[in-house]
């Protein structure tokens, strides 16, 4: 789903992954896997102000660089919301690969 996505997204365009769990292979393992697959995918840092979640995990191959960057949402938390997991990725330009 991710790599479809990613294809046909436009060069600075944004991609949302979101899931209703807080599996960690289905969150941080995915976003791991998109990073490494996906070349011209990044992701995205957020201000401050939009930040309502926990970062996510160091686990699944996920960084912790890369952790802080995405938003998990433990049922547990105060907010007192289901859990669920967001990142938000930006397509660079072919050119611009790491």
């Amino acid at each position: 789903m991710l790599s479809v996505g990613a294809a046909l997204l436009k060069p600075g365009g944004t991609l949302v992954y979101s899931t209703c769990t807080v599996n960690p292979s289905e969150n941080e393992g995915n976003v791991a896997w998109a990073l490494q697959t996906i070349g011209e995918l990044e992701l995205a840092p957020q201000p401050p102000h939009f930040r309502m979640g926990n970062e996510g995990l160091a686990v699944m191959g996920l960084s912790a660089q890369h952790a802080q960057l995405v938003q998990r949402f433990d049922p547990c938390a105060p907010l007192d919301t289901n859990g669920f997991f967001i990142a938000k990725f930006i397509k660079r330009a072919a050119t611009e690969r790491r």
